[in-house]
């Protein structure tokens, strides 16, 4: 059975970092540590061997073994019959019988039988399971943390992170970065706590399961009595359906029990129950007392763009009344309340040069040129680019501009471009003092699309206007290999 949240589509405009640097540390964890557990369980092995200790202890283990698990004479014998490599692994890697063996008065009293133990003990809590799992019979905070990292095989792995990738994506944009992952911990912190005080057992659990039906139980924490899209795999029988997510919860918490009660595979339920109900009570419960912040309109799917799409629409409604001073007179306080967006660029660089408003012209020009993302602002500086051509454009031939906008159009290849705002700036009576080193990344530029008659012309600027400059050195090399 699977029931799952569909809710949400993935956003990538807004990356749960946090989700995917846990699913990264738990892979190069499994991959780049636990990868070494084998050597690390054979050198454990043979170092029980080699301490003579399954002579000493192969009676006492069968005894105590049979006793545990009520073996038949068969079964006994079965067990007695294991390879030695095989019987030692058992016998080393059981905590229990080893808690008895070090109560046992002859076993205290032998120094040499406590030294070859104490070798291979140590040698076997090198493996990554018995140094950082949850042993709940013997308690630590090592493996409180650490189990919720480590991984029995690739595919508890795969699964785990698959699971936490599908509620962790809307986890993290529903809570916050910072709320989410301190979520996570305590959930798989309070998994092991549960198993710790219900079943005290001498195993080792690993895995990140806790953690993570922590999340199922965040999940309907933060979605409460909403209605929510959910996908179903019940045998042959596969959909969606649409309910309340905390009835959900019920469902998931019956599947656990279900489980514990079966008691027929390695699956740890108490771990996942521990985390189901702390993860619902940690969010739910601040939720129903307004002390949890969550991001509201996430979860009600308002486009958080949608105050400025507004506003954008309705200077497209002036612009196409043609009420233009109204258009520039709101320009300045729209710049403020959406910088650097390029589409309200785009708008209010057409008003402000047609016209020809200085003060709203360099508010856009300003914020144009502070944009990060080249490429949004590229279709723009093409377009000024063009109008600087065109007569009457005094406020876009001032150098300023000139060499704001030549910058970037090298970087984006565009040489044309580039070439009419570099003759702009290198006609003018004040030259910056970055044209030299401009020119040569024009050139070079030029010289990719093998466009030599625009490299002679700045190698002929350079000669004449900075015959000294070392630009003008590398760039008569650059024609010089040009030419050939």
């Amino acid at each position: 059975m699977l029931i799952i949240p569909a809710e949400h589509p993935l956003d990538w405009k807004r990356p749960p970092l946090i989700t995917l640097l846990l699913i990264l540390l738990n892979t190069l964890i499994y991959f780049a540590y636990q990868g070494g557990d084998e050597e690390r369980r054979t050198l454990a092995v043979q170092a029980y061997l080699d301490g003579g200790l399954l002579g000493r202890e192969r009676a006492l283990f069968l005894e105590d073994v049979a006793r545990r698990e009520q073996l038949d004479g068969d079964q006994r014998a079965y067990v007695d019959g294991l390879r030695r490599q095989e019987l030692a692994a058992w016998i080393l890697h059981d905590l229990e019988f080893e808690q008895r063996l070090h109560q046992r008065a002859d076993f205290r009293a032998d120094r040499a039988w406590q030294a070859a133990r104490d070798k291979a003990e140590r040698a076997r809590d090198r493996i990554s399971a018995y140094r950082f799992g949850f042993v709940p019979a013997r308690f630590s905070l090592e493996g409180l943390f650490g189990a919720m990292f480590l991984h029995g095989d690739f595919m508890h792995l795969l699964g785990n992170m698959l699971f936490l990738f599908i509620f962790g994506f809307a986890l993290e944009i529903a809570l916050g970065r910072w709320a989410y992952l301190g979520l996570y911990l305590l959930s798989g912190v309070a998994a092991h706590l549960l198993w710790w005080a219900v079943d005290p057992a001498w195993v080792t659990g690993v895995g990140a399961s806790g953690a993570i039906s922590g999340l199922m139980g965040m999940y309907v924490g933060v979605f409460g009595l909403r209605r929510i899209n959910f996908f179903y795999w019940l045998g042959p029988l596969i959909g969606y359906f649409k309910a309340p997510a905390l009835w959900i919860l019920p469902v998931w918490i019956g599947k656990e029990l279900f489980g514990l009660l079966q008691a027929g595979d390695n699956v740890n339920y108490l771990a996942h129950l521990g985390g189901l109900l702390a993860g619902f009570l940690a969010v739910w419960l601040p939720r129903q007392g307004g002390r949890l912040k969550v991001d509201e309109a996430y979860l009600h799917k308002q486009d958080p763009d949608a105050p400025f799409k507004r506003e954008l629409a309705a200077l497209d409604r002036q612009l196409g009344q043609f009420a233009l001073a109204e258009a520039a007179a709101r320009g300045p306080e729209l710049l403020n309340r959406y910088p650097g967006r390029a589409e309200l660029l785009e708008r209010l660089y057409a008003v402000a040069r047609g016209r020809q408003d200085k003060a709203l012209l360099g508010s856009v020009l300003k914020q144009l040129f502070a944009l990060a993302d080249g490429q949004q602002a590229l279709p723009l500086l093409r377009r000024i680019a063009d109008d600087s051509d065109e007569a009457g454009q005094r406020l876009l031939l001032h150098p300023a501009v000139q060499l704001h906008l030549l910058t970037p159009l090298i970087r984006a290849g565009e040489g044309q471009r580039a070439l009419g705002a570099w003759r702009r700036l290198s006609q003018g009576a004040q030259r910056p003092a970055q044209l030299p080193g401009l020119t040569l990344q024009l050139a070079r530029l030029l010289g990719q699309g093998r466009d030599l008659r625009g490299v002679t012309e700045l190698s002929r600027f350079l000669r004449d206007s900075y015959p000294e400059a070392e630009q003008t050195r590398q760039l008569a090399l650059l024609q010089q290999h040009l030419a050939r």
